[in-house]
């Protein structure tokens, strides 16, 4: 099967050095957060839903959402740092390798190591000026070392979902919104300017992989990749009772077991739509899925009706 995308490794490589970063011009030691304002748009964090907590009460439930936001970020990346780096060593192995892929994939991984030390130094300001510790889910290196045990192409599918779930979230709800934290919506776009070029690796690499793939092995790494959200969406679930914890701590007050079991619920449907179903129904993912077959796109758009619809 043939993609034929209209870009190549070089375009990607000349595109992130147009965006490139250092980390002290985005997050320098000692940046403030301002704890006044929410950090994430209403229209992803959905703290509204939580009629029971006065305005204040969300605020806090919020920036509780934007540290656990930063750290899943922190937390995928692991895994795809993994992933890549095993794209880099199958196109090494070739004994023909494409010099321009493996200098995007290794710059794609550098910048991906940078991006876990910025999102390092925000959990660290966050930590120091929030009151009260916020627990997130720790253990990234145990679920990359099983995405390593997946089909490469449905890992690479996964990857350039979250990629391009990224940009939606900056373009369509960060970039615009003055409500927010000025710090924490710098730190998102700095984040999306690099993603861009790496949802387009993703994408080569995915044109790669399907031009070896059978139209069965591609079904089963659609059916995988799948698989993999509905036990990415278990572990959200896990995060939005930590995320309960946290806001109990924060308000200094104990939650009925219906009120801690509701909040719950509430959560892990708002992290269900922002982090599995902004990436299905992107408009590049959506194509892209197409272009597999009619089949997987219904599969897809399917099952991101579900996590909306949870």
């Amino acid at each position: 099967m043939e993609l034929r995308l209209p870009y190549d490794y070089q375009l990607c490589l000349e595109g992130s050095e147009r965006v490139s970063w250092k980390l002290d011009d985005v997050f320098s030691a000692g940046t403030r957060l301002d704890f006044d304002r929410p950090f994430l748009p209403e229209g992803l964090a959905q703290t509204e839903r939580h009629t029971n907590l006065s305005e204040a009460e969300r605020r806090s439930l919020n920036q509780i959402m934007g540290h656990s936001y930063v750290s899943l970020f922190s937390f995928f990346e692991e895994y795809i740092i993994a992933v890549v780096v095993r794209r880099v060593d199958a196109e090494l192995m070739t004994g023909h390798a494409n010099r321009l892929a493996v200098r995007a994939l290794s710059r794609f991984t550098d910048e991906e190591l940078k991006h876990q030390q910025l999102f390092t130094r925000y959990k660290d300001a966050s930590a120091r000026d929030f009151g009260v510790p916020c627990e997130v889910l720790g253990n990234a290196g145990q679920v990359a070392a099983v995405m390593l045990k997946k089909r490469p192409l449905s890992t690479m599918i996964l990857t350039l979902h979250l990629e391009l779930m990224t940009q939606g979230h900056y373009t369509e709800s960060v970039r615009d919104d003055a409500l927010i934290d000025p710090t924490f919506s710098r730190l998102l776009r700095f984040h999306w300017l690099e993603e861009v070029q790496h949802a387009r690796i993703d994408a080569l690499e995915i044109q790669k992989l399907v031009a070896h793939e059978k139209p069965e092995g591609i079904a089963a790494a659609v059916v995988e990749y799948i698989d993999l959200l509905d036990a990415l969406s278990g572990l959200l679930r896990g995060q939005a009772e930590m995320d309960m914890k946290s806001l109990s701590r924060k308000l200094g007050r104990q939650f009925s077991d219906d009120e801690r079991l509701a909040g719950a619920r509430l959560q892990h449907r708002a992290y269900q739509r922002m982090l599995l179903a902004t990436g299905m129904v992107h408009p590049t993912f959506k194509g892209l899925i197409a272009r597999l077959g009619p089949e997987h796109a219904l599969e897809v758009t399917e099952k991101a009706a579900a996590y909306i619809g949870e």
